[in-house]
């Protein structure tokens, strides 16, 4: 007892110290009646410079009952954290400086990473999917992938790391077990690790290839998208607790115009933050960006692009992949199209465009996890815009 007394004045003597060197007050104000439930971010420096302390001093967040909450500091100088608010309420961070316990970040539910041993993959996720983006080892291969890949996910621990690993072993160990006549063991190896069967977790049943898959972007000439095949360079820029951010370059060798994107995900969001401006644009043309239709009716609206798509083998998943594109600073119009390939899409058209930075959203979910019905996705969408267009109000005190 005497030892736990001792603890408890220490660490109360480290928060009067860190107390002493100043604190601040986060005040996340929710404007609207709908609850929400958001990473909300401050700029650092004006809260390093409240706090009267160094560039790179450690910092602690503390939630509403004192205890250490998870936090990140950005590449572009923003704090973040995760805050629910009540409808027309307010929650509280308190900040000071102080080195973070090691109960927090104790898992990292937004994290990515170019997989090189999987030919260049970029792949993220967050706790409610996973994205991929083809890079230039598979373009060498001369396959053709040139949209954003969804993989599934029905648990929101971190999977995509495990789910290459297994495979890549599964791979090698079939073609061992087939090189020695083995057909039928390597035919139940692939089976048991593959990350196209759903294991417990998910799995990556969406079919892309030339398309522009789930939220890519493209430029149209004459009718005809202009898509790059894959990425370039990528440089990861942020890589959780609470976001992801990357950058990617792209050539679209024919007209000698490059791409660039800045792809973002936040915990606990079912939609990416996409940015894209083009370098080379001659005279103005028309960007577009939506997802690729496999049958059925996409949702067309002003501001948004839904499918309700049915995996690259409906008969053996019996479930849905939902993907959409979102455009809260509007387009010129929604519409069906097709590729130079005559694959049929839903897109959302930016004329007159000129290369110039355009800031959208794309992003995904699945039947068998947190959105069992179409008209789930659509609230989903119709509760991101509406968010994005009343914001939290952030205040530092």
């Amino acid at each position: 007892m005497k030892h736990i007394r001792s603890i408890a004045a220490l660490l109360l003597l480290a928060g009067i110290a860190a107390a002493a060197c100043g604190q601040a007050t986060i005040t996340v104000s929710n404007p609207t009646s709908q609850a929400r439930h958001e990473v909300v971010e401050v700029d650092a420096a004006s809260l390093r410079q409240r706090l009267d302390i160094a560039d790179g001093t450690p910092i602690v967040v503390l939630g509403a009952f004192g205890q250490q909450v998870d936090h990140q500091l950005t590449h572009d100088g923003r704090l973040l954290v995760e805050a629910s608010v009540f409808g027309n309420s307010k929650a509280q961070f308190t900040v000071m400086p102080g080195k973070p316990s090691g109960t927090t970040n104790a898992v990292c539910y937004v994290q990515g990473a170019v997989y090189r041993e999987r030919l260049d993959d970029l792949t993220w996720e967050n706790d409610l999917c996973a994205y991929r983006l083809y890079g230039p080892a598979l373009q060498k291969r001369g396959e053709r992938s040139f949209g954003i890949d969804v993989w599934t996910k029905s648990t929101p621990l971190p999977v995509v790391a495990d789910r290459y690993r297994i495979h890549l072993y599964g791979n090698s160990r079939a073609d061992s077990l087939r090189r020695a006549g083995q057909k039928e063991a390597a035919a139940t190896v692939r089976t048991e690790t593959s990350f196209h069967i759903d294991h417990g977790d998910g799995m990556d049943g969406y079919a892309v290839g030339p398309t522009l898959g789930c939220g890519a972007p493209a430029l149209l000439s004459e009718g005809r998208m202009l898509m790059p095949w894959c990425y370039e360079r990528c440089e990861i820029l942020d890589n959780g607790p609470l976001r992801f951010t990357a950058e990617l370059t792209y050539t679209t060798t024919a007209t000698g115009i490059t791409e660039h994107r800045i792809v973002q995900l936040d915990k606990g969001s079912h939609f990416n933050r996409m940015t894209v401006w083009y370098d080379g644009i001659k005279q103005p043309l028309s960007l577009v960006a939506g997802v690729v239709l496999h049958g059925g009716e996409p949702i067309l609206e002003k501001d948004c692009v839904l499918y309700a798509d049915p995996t690259d083998n409906p008969r053996l998943y019996q479930s849905q992949i939902f993907v959409g594109t979102l455009f809260p600073n509007g387009v010129e119009s929604t519409c069906r199209m097709a590729n130079a390939d005559n694959t049929e899409h839903a897109v959302g058209v930016v004329g007159n465009y000129s290369g110039q930075s355009y800031t959208y959203y794309f992003g995904a979910a699945w039947s068998l996890y947190d959105v069992p019905t179409m008209a789930h996705w659509k609230l989903c969408a119709e509760d991101f815009l509406n968010a994005l267009r009343q914001p939290l109000i952030i205040t530092i005190d």
